[in-house]
């Protein structure tokens, strides 16, 4: 028996279907996470984690993405970033990216 005034839980609901624009593009939709190893030519190597989100608004044409790594070891944060694909009716994609150093790429993916 229910209390009065209780509410009872919504039946699932299917997600919007994207915007026609990232159909090319939907395979990448979700967030990834992996493990790696890194090396330069001026540090030892070293272990790292790493997490990557394609995430989309079914009302806008574009995919939004962030990226973050940490140290396999320690969790320490390592790098993040974040931007927006868009997928371009000629089958190139431009890429927008702004790092957390400060330093934005803008990309032509073709």
């Amino acid at each position: 028996m229910e209390a009065a005034g209780a509410a009872s839980p919504l039946p699932p609901t299917e997600p919007p279907p994207n915007h026609p624009a990232v159909a090319p593009l939907a395979f990448l939709l979700g967030k990834w996470r992996g493990e790696g190893e890194g090396s330069f030519p001026t540090i030892s190597s070293f272990r790292y984690g790493e997490e990557i989100l394609f995430s989309h608004h079914p009302s806008k044409p574009v995919i939004s993405y962030t990226q973050k790594t940490w140290k396999a070891a320690s969790g320490e944060p390592m790098n993040a970033e974040s931007g927006y694909w868009r997928p371009r009716p000629d089958g190139s994609v431009d890429v927008v990216i702004a790092q957390s150093t400060g330093l934005a790429e803008v990309q032509v993916i073709e």
